[in-house]
């Protein structure tokens, strides 16, 4: 429908493309540029100008289609390689089109690619480029453990599964709330294990000793804590590292090794960079404080010999982590 107002033409119809959208808002500019020169023939038709910026504000947030909303289906042939796909995601993902990189990888989602899956999901879970919804993403990385429950994953696909089933992990420790997913320690030890012996993921190794060492299984276990401690800690996974050091200095539950665990305490803060970095630090201030002067004399000696080692990624905190470390792909390497 069009209104002749002022002797110019402009247009209140709901737009049906950005093109439109466009030319009705420079028409929109201009009439306003030529009202201010009369405020009295403002104040007449303001009542009419408010009420087209309405109309079309409602139809575009009632999600009109514009012609350069992103269509995956479009975009993408039925048959496309899932690799071209998940590069189109991962560039679109860094030049911050998100509209474009979320239709990729739900896309390739919806035909079963698994770094899709586990992309999507993650972006879920943290609310990147979309709203957060932790159920979603919950059911989305148990869609990823149940596909490998009967068959184990190859290489590339290791560290994808074994980061779904460590996310399944932390949901069940601590739940999503406003859902039916309870807390339940036990099942996020089931799923901590199965990515700790299986996958031999180090984070799932570290998972599993925090859970030992909190007594959150209802009893605390130091000697199991302090084994998945360190098979973590020999990968480099600096938070593990850390916590054995400690439990090694003190003798929490375990044989008293003030010397090593200051070699490992030392050994955490200097590889770690991330968000423990502080804590681990202080760990470390603290115990250097109450070790003799022999002791940390031994440990220094012992930290000089070691080669340096860079230590684990923690991928559960990670955002700039779009592909898991060990998933080598072309689609990664097309970032």
């Amino acid at each position: 429908m069009y209104k002749n107002l002022c002797g110019k033409w402009y247009c209140v119809a709901l737009t049906k493309n950005m093109s439109e959208e466009l030319e009705l808002r420079a028409n929109w500019a201009a009439l306003h540029f030529r009202l201010r020169r009369n405020k009295t023939f403002m104040q007449v038709c303001n009542k009419q100008i408010r009420l087209a910026l309405a109309t079309t504000t409602l139809a575009f947030s009632l999600g009109v289609v514009s012609a350069y909303a992103f269509d995956p289906e479009k975009q993408f042939k039925t048959d496309e390689e899932p690799r071209t796909v998940l590069r189109y995601g991962f560039k679109a993902f860094k030049k911050g089109n998100m509209d474009a990189a979320i239709g990729a990888f739900r896309f390739g989602a919806k035909r079963n690619d698994l770094a899709s899956e586990w992309q999507l999901a993650r972006m879920l879970q943290r609310g990147v480029g979309i709203e957060k919804n932790h159920l979603a993403a919950y059911k989305l990385y148990s869609k990823i453990a149940n596909r490998y429950a009967e068959r184990a994953p190859n290489m590339q696909e290791r560290a994808y599964v074994a980061s779904a089933v460590i996310a399944l992990g932390r949901y069940s420790l601590h739940g999503i709330k406003g859902t039916n997913l309870r807390r339940s320690p036990r099942r996020a030890e089931d799923h901590f294990y199965r990515a700790a012996a299986l996958y031999k993921d180090p984070a799932a190794q570290y998972e599993l000793g925090k859970l030992y060492r909190s007594g959150r299984l209802g009893v605390k276990q130091p000697r199991s804590a302090a084994r998945w401690y360190s098979l973590a800690a020999r990968k480099g996974h600096a938070r593990a590292q850390a916590e054995l050091g400690e439990m090694l200095f003190y003798g929490e539950g375990v044989r008293r090794r003030p010397v090593r665990g200051l070699v490992y305490m030392t050994k955490a803060a200097t590889h770690s960079a991330r968000k423990g970095v502080k804590s681990i630090r202080k760990m470390r201030r603290a115990a250097f404080a109450k070790a003799s002067e022999a002791q940390r004399n031994a440990a220094n000696k012992i930290i000089a010999t070691f080669a340096p080692r860079p230590a684990v990624k923690d991928r559960s905190f990670a955002l700039e982590d779009r592909v898991p470390s060990g998933a080598v792909s072309n689609a990664a390497q097309g970032e």
